[in-house]
């Protein structure tokens, strides 16, 4: 969320997370993003165990949010998506006990010109297969389960942006484009509405261990 993506710096979103997540530009918190353009959760492991995790960062919650790129750069089914996932995961519970891990489910994402979920508009211009792909079936059945995980564990929450980026429209569920212009990848607005939910969700975490201390 930091406003980069495949080396290019966009600098509305830059600036949509600093505002929000930065004490000294007016955020209520304080947050590092630490995501890749482009990343997989292999990956993701890879970095956290070869240093990108290091003994003196200590937050009092991780957000992680992977898995988009499993299925569409990397074409995973669902299971090995959702184990890429909860390896991650345990990885940081591993280093971190102490600290609550916020997995936010896979945003939802369209192929289709018309930003449709599922069915639609299936014409396009292109030879690329991708854009008449529905990923939203195994999206769900992956954040279903991740949210069935997180209830059983103590450590763990789960976030639903579902009802951010998704709207309906005579009973058919689409991404707008003023949320994900390219209904993959949230533009300024769908990240300062998303920001806004994070920072909420955060400071009910923060403001109940404070209670429980």
């Amino acid at each position: 969320m930091g406003g980069a993506w495949g080396g290019r710096r966009f600098d509305d979103i830059a600036h949509v997370f600093e505002t929000m997540f930065q004490k000294g530009k007016g955020g209520e918190v304080e947050a590092l993003a630490l995501g890749i353009s482009g990343d997989v959760a292999p990956n993701l492991l890879w970095r956290i165990q070869n240093g990108e995790m290091p003994d003196n960062l200590n937050p009092k919650v991780w957000w992680v949010l992977i898995g988009t790129n499993d299925f569409g750069k990397h074409k995973c089914s669902e299971e090995i998506v959702l184990m890429g996932i909860l390896r991650v995961v345990e990885e940081i519970m591993h280093h971190k006990p102490d600290a609550t891990i916020v997995i936010n489910g896979i945003l939802p994402r369209s192929s289709r010109p018309d930003g449709k979920l599922v069915g639609g508009d299936d014409k396009n211009n292109d030879d690329d297969d991708d854009k008449v792909i529905d990923f939203w079936p195994a999206i769900q059945a992956v954040n279903e389960n991740l949210q069935k995980i997180c209830e059983k564990h103590d450590q763990l929450e789960y976030f639903d942006a579902d009802s951010i980026f998704i709207k309906e429209k005579r009973s058919k569920k689409y991404i707008p484009s003023a949320l994900m212009k390219d209904r993959l990848h949230p533009t300024a607005l769908g990240h300062k509405i998303w920001g806004e939910a994070i920072v909420k969700k955060l400071s009910e975490i923060l403001n109940r261990d404070k209670k429980e201390r």
